[in-house]
């Protein structure tokens, strides 16, 4: 459970990061939503299927970065195959039922039967259950001639920052958690792209210790 903690969001804010002779920040007195996240909102409930690479960094409370990267596919409904490749290499997998979190390096798979530790919000919001009534707008950001940056409540209590181009195509998404450690994921290369259900489904090798998060007792499946 190294890097658990690095992917929880308990919470989110925005920051702006970018100069001010670059970046134009509106604050927002209504509860419009802007054509361009009206446009993103309804693109994502659209699409049942998306594939892409990725990019997280964590910027630390004490000024520490740690970056990560690799392959994201998600599945309507609830389905996703979340993989790091670096530093290492680990999957986050969901057949829409249960959860489970595998570190082939480790031999371990953790089942967690619940999205809580993947950060909900930005899951939900992917594969297109946050709906425009689900979503109030903060304040909004223009950082250049083709990206605009959103900060959002989504169901009334659960902040995030997300930056979309003119568009309505989505670039990154960034959250902070209580301690105020920002986790900002940056999504490349993105498809609509369908993969064959066993693409979402974990069955542990032999040999890999099993841990149920929900009573805490390991097993193990080696057949020996």
């Amino acid at each position: 459970m190294r890097f658990l903690s690095t992917i929880k969001a308990v919470g989110v804010l925005m920051l702006c990061s970018l100069a001010a002779s670059v970046a134009v920040a509106e604050a927002v007195t209504g509860k419009a939503i802007p054509e361009q996240l009206d446009k993103a909102l309804n693109q994502l409930a659209e699409t049942s299927d998306i594939a892409c690479e990725f990019l997280q960094i964590v910027y630390f409370a004490d000024g520490a970065e740690q970056r990560y990267s690799g392959r994201l596919s998600i599945s309507r409904p609830g389905r996703f195959h979340w993989q790091y490749l670096v530093p290492y290499d680990q999957l986050y997998i969901s057949d829409g039922h249960g959860v489970w979190h595998y570190e082939a390096d480790l031999m371990q798979a953790e089942r967690l039967q619940s999205l809580d530790a993947v950060d909900p919000v930005v899951m939900k919001l992917l594969d297109g259950r946050v709906s425009r009534k689900d979503v109030e707008l903060l304040s909004f950001e223009r950082l250049n001639s083709d990206e605009t940056s959103y900060r959002i409540t989504v169901y009334h209590n659960q902040q995030l920052e997300l930056a979309l181009t003119k568009d309505g195509e989505l670039r990154w998404l960034e959250s902070e958690d209580v301690l105020g450690n920002r986790n900002r994921i940056l999504f490349i290369n993105i498809e609509k792209k369908r993969r064959p259900d066993d693409y979402f489904s974990f069955v542990p090798p032999d040999g890999v210790d099993v841990i149920n998060m929900v009573d805490l007792q390991p097993e193990s499946t080696d057949s020996n």
